[in-house]
């Protein structure tokens, strides 16, 4: 063994008190105290009695002195008595007389640490009784007379006086001792000075292996760093300094946690620094997997003191008999495959695997109390630091002398890979130049693939925005047309009108879209020519742009052209120009407000034409710019955006404008607005175009001009050989225009008992239709987005709510989950109209409570039929609430979320039945609704108003009560709230078809 070792071992000797035992038993009779300079052990001295009685009270005092219990006392054969884990209740009693000199201070002293509470009781041969308590929580200065990690109190022994000395304890560990003031002072400064010299030695380990660890970069050095200075806490921790110097104020429980917490830290750092030091990840796998799972292990400790319950209260004893058992074991593995340092680490480790071992033996009364036993962990542990220290030593001799010979073997190996590696060089060189043409090959490649990849993306997104942009106007054309198909009566011919003109509207609209889409086709296959003829260009694009007034009008957006005076002519096609035009016009009208600007300028440069549409709208960022003229793509492709598109119209303007030999380009600021510029060459020379690429003879001029725009027409459409104009404001229907009041739907319920339906689509065509087929059944009203529409339902209440699905701002989804999760409207059905056929969408909409979901386009007779049904539904679930709550006020199911409300008013009145000021106020505050959301979801459910709700539940109890003869009617009608009796039996009368009096004897 090194010197140092065994002068560490000496000073761990040295380091604690003497155990208040060992040596001879005394002789029996009192402890006589002589000598000062001795710690007198108690043990053999003690007279115990257990109290095994758990559930009884403790003994007191005068229980133990009296005769019945002082003969049931029986003397100590231990110089530290031990009773283990058994749970009792302790008596020790033992006689003391001093016999030294007057003054001398004698101190009641503990030697082996007892966490637990215990009561010194002083008898004097007079009868006089001193009681000292000791507390189990925190650092109280009267137990530490002298300043000192161990508990100590002073005892007033008069010399030539016989004492009894009684302690009461709970604690298993009875390590008790008497000795005189100065002499304990200077065994306590004795072991002071040990400790300090200890823990000492540990910082200068954990200085020198950190020093280790940034030099050298091992993480094994760092775990040991870890492992030393937790393990050194915890030993101060139980050594009781952290307490005497610091932790004064913490209480047990809290010392616990925090000596379990550093228990948890210090298995930790053990295992990760095992795991580093013996290199199991790379020498054994299967070891360093079962120590990676022991991890798991470590934070028991901790957890049995916060939880305290079960198999957990164990885990402080066995966790580190495990772990340190389980790290012998790997050690031995690794010794076995012949690692050299793990001798260290083997002969460390079972040092402390054996002395925690006898630590807890003696702790269950298998080993007696022994120096060893009690202090035999500090001396393991601090010599297995020691150990691995030794043996990280040793692990870098190992490293470097491996180090050394991997050196001198790739020496020699470079010699000789460096013959080979010249003759390597230039076939190398070769397949490098073949590596780097197939890379470049495969990048290409990839960079195609990729671009496929987003097309198709793109391309799905397209169809799917474009199938949503077919079905609205088919479901307003194919709607309108079965109506008329199978209405036995010819319509009103304003009617028929309307209905003829939102046809057609919708049916142009289509063949825009379908125009778009072979056009695109065209272009890709290259057969799209122009058809181009001298044109004025300041007379057509000052005509083009009359023609969108009243489209700019409606919208509150100010139009207006600048164009020169004098011709400026160019040779193109009208109809193409004209898409160009009209695409760009579209989509300046679509994205500005109310209240902005669209300015359409044309000028001349050079030999070129500048066409320019600028806007005041919300401006495009700049990330997207680059990208919008790309086909298929959309700078907001989500389902609810407020502007619908199919992502084709620009795309459509980029190359038209490039078949006449111009370009077009974009310049937008967030905020500001947009302007696009289209440059046109001018001159008069003809751009032909082949005749089998003219435009069909028998499709409409102006329609066929305007197949790139992505809006509505603005311009009138011939039809049936005249101009059909669009519909009016004052002739579409009321409630397509505007949602109507509270106050308004109020009074309309007063003159209309239908029941009324909201809609709520952002598409005021759709809202026109759906209106139109609802209004001869329902009384109907309207909301243009998903806010508007909740704002209608807070203040109309519907019976039921027709949503799309696609809205801007609050989607047909979120309207149906915000109506639903609301106690106010959750009983309100809900059916979801959509352009989407997929299995997730419908089952997204049902999964959020919709109550039912129709496709685009769908019959006419279907919606009002599925609309009927759930009204139907909905009444005879009012009729069951009813009926239920009027058989039994408590005898309902909770099946949904309205029966869940019915529940809680019958709860609020059930638990109000005997107050007589009970009245709506109440009722509603105790719901928190307002009156009139509690008179609609009550009328709603049940189809009765508050008042009789509650009157109808008094009553009923009122019937039990009588039949149950729980007393005379005046006293039944006082507990359900009546204080008049007449209008009590009128009420029950009217209920029962009798007055209380026969209810009760019919009973009986």
């Amino acid at each position: 063994m090194p010197p140092f070792v065994a002068l560490l071992v000496a000073l761990l000797c040295a380091l604690p008190l003497r155990a208040l035992g060992g040596g001879p038993a005394p002789p029996a009779g009192p402890v006589l105290l002589r000598d000062t300079a001795r710690l007198y052990a108690l043990g053999t001295y003690w007279s115990i009695l257990a109290d095994h009685r758990a559930a009884a009270p403790a003994f007191t005092l005068a229980q133990v002195r009296a005769d019945s219990l002082a003969a049931r006392f029986r003397p100590s054969t231990e110089a530290v008595p031990n009773r283990g884990s058994a749970p009792a209740d302790y008596w020790l009693r033992c006689r003391v007389r001093s016999d030294a000199r007057a003054g001398t201070a004698w101190l009641f002293a503990l030697g082996v640490s007892n966490s637990r509470a215990f009561d010194v009781y002083l008898v004097g041969d007079d009868g006089q009784v001193l009681h000292h308590a000791v507390a189990e929580d925190g650092y109280a200065p009267r137990d530490h007379i002298v300043p000192s990690r161990v508990v100590n109190f002073g005892l007033p022994l008069r010399p030539g006086h016989t004492y009894t000395l009684y302690v009461h304890s709970g604690g298993d560990l009875f390590s008790f001792g008497l000795v005189e003031r100065t002499h304990f002072l200077a065994l306590s400064r004795s072991g002071d000075v040990g400790a300090a010299l200890y823990f000492g030695i540990l910082l200068a380990l954990v200085a020198y292996n950190l020093l280790l660890f940034f030099s050298v970069r091992d993480r094994g050095y760092g775990y040991y760093v870890l492992f030393t200075l937790t393990f050194g806490l915890l030993q101060a921790h139980m050594m009781g300094y952290l307490q005497l110097l610091w932790l004064r104020e913490l209480s047990n429980p809290a010392h616990d946690l925090l000596q379990q917490a550093l228990l948890g830290i210090n298995l930790a750092a053990g295992i990760l620094m095992v795991r580093a030091f013996l290199d199991t990840a790379r020498l054994l796998p299967r070891a360093d997997r079962v120590l990676r799972a022991a991890l798991l292990l470590t934070p028991l400790p901790l957890l049995s003191v916060v939880l305290n319950v079960g198999l957990l209260q164990v885990a402080p004893v066995l966790v580190p008999l495990l772990v340190s058992g389980l790290l012998v074991g790997v050690g031995l593995w690794q010794l076995r495959a012949g690692y050299r340092p793990a001798r260290y680490f083997l002969a460390g480790w079972a040092l402390l695997t054996a002395a925690v071992a006898a630590y807890y033996l003696r702790t269950l009364n298998v080993l007696p109390v022994s120096f060893l036993t009690e202090h035999g962990v500090r001396i393991a542990s601090a010599l297995e630091v020691i150990l691995l220290s030794l043996g990280l030593a040793d692990r870098i001799n190992l490293a470097r002398q491996e180090r050394q010979q991997a050196q001198q073997q790739a020496l020699a190996a470079w010699q000789q890979r460096d013959e080979v590696q010249q003759r390597a060089n230039q076939a190398m060189r070769q397949r490098a130049q073949e590596l780097q043409q197939a890379y470049s090959e495969l990048e290409a490649s990839l960079r195609t693939t990729g671009r496929l990849q987003e097309l198709d993306e793109l391309k799905t997104r397209f169809f799917t925005n474009i199938s949503h942009e077919l079905r609205t106007p088919l479901t307003l054309i194919l709607g309108p047309l079965t109506e008329l198909m199978g209405s036995p009566v010819a319509p009103a011919p304003v009617m028929l009108g309307e209905q003829v003109a939102l046809m057609h509207r919708h049916a142009s609209r289509l063949l825009i879209l379908i125009n778009q889409l072979l056009d695109i086709a065209r272009l890709e296959a290259g057969q799209l020519r122009l058809h181009a003829r001298p044109t004025n260009l300041s007379v057509f694009v000052r005509n083009s742009v009359a023609a969108f007034d009243s489209l700019a009008a409606s919208r509150g957006v100010r139009l207006w052209a600048v164009v020169p005076e004098a011709p400026l002519m160019a040779s193109v096609d009208h109809d193409q120009l004209e898409k160009v035009l009209t695409n760009l016009l579209g989509n300046a009208l679509k994205f500005t407000p109310a209240g902005g600007k669209v300015q359409v300028s044309l000028a001349a440069d050079d030999d070129q034409a500048v066409l320019t549409v600028a806007d005041t709208g919300p401006g495009i960022p700049a990330a997207h710019l680059p990208l919008i003229f790309e086909r298929f793509y959309q700078v907001d492709d989500s389902p609810g955006r407020r502007h619908a598109g199919s992502g084709i119209g620009l795309a459509l303007v980029k190359e038209l404008v490039a078949l006449h030999g111009g370009t077009v380009a974009v310049h937008s600021t967030e905020g500001m607005g947009t302007t696009f510029v289209v440059h046109l060459p001018t001159g008069i020379e003809a751009l032909h175009m082949p005749p089998e690429a003219a435009p069909p003879a028998d499709l409409p001029c102006e329609a066929a001009s305007r197949a790139g725009a992505g809006v509505d027409l603005p311009a009138p459409v011939p039809v049936w050989g005249r101009e059909l104009a669009a519909p009016a404001a004052e002739y579409l229907p009321q409630s397509a225009q505007t949602v109507i009041s509270s106050e308004t739907a109020a009074d309309d319920a007063a003159e209309d008992a239908r029941p009324l339906v909201l809609v709520v689509d952002d598409h005021a065509d759709m809202r026109g239709y759906l209106t139109s087929c609802l209004s001869t059944d329902f009384r109907v009203v309207t909301a243009e987005e998903g806010e508007a529409g909740l704002a209608a339902i807070a203040a109309t209440l519907p019976d039921l709510v027709v949503s799309d699905l696609m809205m801007p701002g609050l989607d047909g989804l979120a309207l149906c989950q915000r109506l639903k999760t609301d106690e106010r409207t959750s009983h309100i059905p809900v059916v979801l109209l959509t352009a989407r056929t997929s299995d997730d969408s419908r089952l997204a909409g049902l999964g959020l409570g919709a109550d039912d979901y129709l496709t685009k386009p769908f019959h006419p007779e279907e919606l009002r039929v599925r609309v009927r049904n759930l009204l139907r539904q909905r009444a005879l679930l009012r009729q069951r609430f009813a009926r239920e709550i009027t058989l039994q006020p408590r005898d309902i199911a909770i099946t949904s979320a309205d029966e869940a409300f019915l529940t809680r008013a019958l709860a609020v009145v059930e638990q109000e039945l005997a107050n007589p000021a009970f009245d709506v106020e109440h009722f509603a505050a105790a719901l928190h609704l307002s009156r009139i959301q509690l008179y609609r979801k009550l009328k709603a459910l049940t189809d009765q108003a508050p008042t009789d709700f509650v009157r109808t539940l008094r009553l009923r109890r009122a019937a039990q009560l009588l039949a149950a003869h729980a007393g005379n009617v005046a006293d039944v009608a006082y507990q359900v709230g009546f204080n008049n009796l007449s209008y009590f039996s009128k009420c029950f009368r009217e209920q029962f078809g009798h007055v209380p009096s026969e209810h009760a004897a019919s009973v009986v």
